[in-house]
């Protein structure tokens, strides 16, 4: 298993965790195929979640991920993150490669994980008031729901930022 490969599995594994503490609900890692990452058994039936990280820039995806890149230089506006997680979020439920699973099992779960080293609570409430006014184009209604996980404070926190109403209607959790 590749370090990514963990690392997505990871991320699945704390996140249904909380979502299962969450909704009373089990979640259980079914498979991997790609699309979607993942196949989930809740409870008994079956379902998917698509994984997908943000971070502030290229640059520093780059840096956190590839180990000839050694330095990483901070810059850009506190809008940086919250503008890449509404474009990935549009982009997510937009793409026709989740067609199938979706036919198969319905509409699946979307978390986005916030990789942004320097996130706080300023790109939060950047990413809050853009929550007001995204409207996702060339939605295909291939996810039930989408969360942001990111941390503040060395805490971790899930939002859910999509659909629209339950994004404006939802409060930052805590995983316990």
């Amino acid at each position: 298993m590749t370090a990514i490969a963990h690392s997505e599995l990871t991320v699945a594994q704390r996140f249904l965790t909380w979502l299962g503490e969450s909704t009373g609900q089990k979640y259980t890692i079914k498979g991997r195929p790609n699309p979607p990452d993942f196949l989930l058994s809740i409870d008994e039936k079956e379902s998917w979640l698509e994984l997908s990280d943000i971070y502030l820039n290229n640059a520093q995806a780059k840096f956190l991920n590839r180990s000839n890149e050694k330095v990483f230089r901070f810059s850009g506006s506190p809008d940086e993150t919250a503008l890449r997680m509404f474009n990935k979020l549009n982009e997510k439920v937009s793409k026709l490669s989740y067609r199938n699973v979706f036919e198969k099992l319905g509409p699946g779960i979307l978390l986005l994980t916030c990789q942004d080293i320097v996130f706080d609570s300023v790109n939060l409430s950047r990413m809050e008031e853009g929550l007001h006014s995204f409207a996702p184009f060339g939605d295909r209604g291939f996810f039930a729901r989408a969360y942001f996980e990111y941390l503040i404070d060395g805490q971790r926190f899930y939002r859910v930022v999509y659909p629209s109403d339950e994004a404006l209607a939802s409060v930052p959790f805590l995983q316990p």
